[in-house]
Order: C-alpha cells, then structure tokens, then sequence
C-alpha cells in the first residue's frame, strides 16, 4: 500500500464507511494505528509525528470524526455524510472542528476564556512550522487561561 498522507485519508474513510455499512456503527479511532499496521502504512514516518486524529480532522469530506461530548478520549470515525449520537444519550455529540471552520462556543463548554484560547490555539496551528516554533506560552499560563472564573 502507497506511503502517503493519502493513503491514510483513503484507507481511513474506506474503514469508516465499511464499518458503518455493515451496520456496526462507527469505527472507533484507537483501532486506526494498528488497522494502517497491518496493512502495512507506517503513519508515523508518512505524517512526521503528527497525530491521527489532527490529520484526520484536516479533510472532513473524507472522514468524520467525532468525540464524545463528555469523554475526550472516546473518539470515533463515520462517513462524512452520516450522523452519530452517543448510547448513553445524555447528551448529543458533536463533530470536532476542522482547522478550517470556525470553533463554536459550546464545542468548549460554552466558556468564553476558553473559547477564546481554543480559537488562539486554532489560529497558531495555521501559522507556518517556522512561525509556529517562535509562539511560546508555558503550560501552566494557558492552563490559568482555561479555567472557568
């Protein structure tokens, strides 16, 4: 199988669709690495380190991807044309932004600083890798920056 970003996309939205048609619901994205391993896509050395998820959400007419409304780390991929809610049914899901596509309020809890920091963060990975590198904020700032007062 091709070496390329993609690839990736293609075999990402292919097990996605199969997986949602055979009507086992979406495919979860933890089961992504091992799936390309097996099939013999190295996507640590095809996208340099940047994570699946990241890359994935750059081309959401490919692939969907969506988290948990609660749960951060439950993250699941579906056909770009369907829709998922969550079993648990306490609250509806929703599908992470594109880089490209402006964050809404309620993707970060209806907090306003933290609207505001996500869009920052959102506009800072546009920048250019050399641009990028220069924006240095320690960790705890931003943590400061992200609670709710």
């Amino acid at each position: 199988m091709d070496q390329t970003p993609d690839a990736i996309l293609e075999f990402a939205a292919d097990i996605a669709r199969k997986t949602w048609d055979k009507g086992k619901g979406p495919f979860k994205l933890p089961d992504l690495a091992p799936a390309l391993k097996e099939a013999g896509i190295n996507y640590h050395d095809v996208l340099g380190g940047q994570r699946l998820r990241a890359f994935l959400l750059t081309a959401p007419q490919k692939v969907k991807v969506v988290v948990h409304p609660t749960q951060r780390a439950n993250i699941v991929l579906i056909p770009p044309e369907e829709t998922f809610e969550w079993p648990e049914g306490t609250s509806k899901s929703s599908p992470m932004p594109s880089f490209n596509t402006p964050l809404v309020p309620e993707f970060v809890g209806n907090s306003k600083r933290r609207y505001i920091v996500s869009n920052f963060l959102r506009l800072v990975s546009e920048l250019s890798d050399d641009d990028a590198a220069q924006v240095q904020i320690p960790t705890h700032i931003l943590i400061k920056l992200m609670r709710d007062r």
